[in-house]
């Protein structure tokens, strides 16, 4: 008995083996949660808008005249072909006139948010992004596509950026299905007007 009593008190003694709560793949409690490395995760605020408006108008006025008398050489004529010719002369006049007007209006725009990854970091700092999503909705699918260069202060303290601060941007929203391919002209349609018919 007076053994197990002194191995309890013994291993009481000892100083028990810590384990730390933090390991090394934890996040700094003292940084914030920005990306900053290649395979961090960044949110893009998509949000493009470009209006574009062209008028023009074109006036075109021409006159022209003309008048012409044929000088008969001192030769002899019958009587009546001597007055014919010297009867004969031509004029002539002609006007013409354009005028058009045309204008174009053209909005478009583009909502949306999509987390990419930090493909690389270029050797100044900056971020090389790229985010991709594929959305299939009653077979319509919808394909997101962005990319470019951030610089790592047009980053927000929630870890988005907006896509107008994406260098080299390139965003592409593309659709497929049914209606996507009813909304496009068929294929004969497309040969007419590659033939210029249309």
């Amino acid at each position: 008995m007076s053994l197990l009593v002194a191995a309890l008190s013994l291993a009481s003694a000892l100083p028990a083996s810590g384990r730390s709560l933090w390991g090394a793949g934890s996040v700094s409690l003292i940084t914030d949660i920005r990306a900053s490395r290649a395979g961090d995760l960044l949110t893009i605020l998509i949000d493009e808008q470009s209006t574009a408006d062209k008028t023009g108008q074109t006036k075109l006025n021409r006159d022209s005249s003309f008048s012409n008398q044929v000088a008969v050489p001192n030769f002899d004529y019958p009587s009546w072909l001597r007055n014919i010719l010297n009867n004969l002369q031509t004029s002539g006049s002609g006007r013409s006139g354009y005028t058009g007007t045309g204008s174009t209006t053209r909005t478009d725009k583009a909502a949306a948010q999509i987390t990419g990854k930090v493909m690389r970091v270029l050797d100044n700092g900056n971020f090389l992004i790229e985010a991709r999503r594929l959305v299939v909705v009653h077979e319509e699918t919808q394909i997101i596509v962005v990319s470019g260069i951030v610089r790592p202060q047009d980053v927000g303290p929630d870890n988005t950026v907006r896509s107008a601060a994406i260098a080299d941007g390139e965003i592409r929203l593309e659709g497929r299905g049914e209606i996507s391919g009813r909304q496009q002209p068929g294929r004969l349609q497309r040969f007419f007007e590659w033939l210029g018919m249309y």
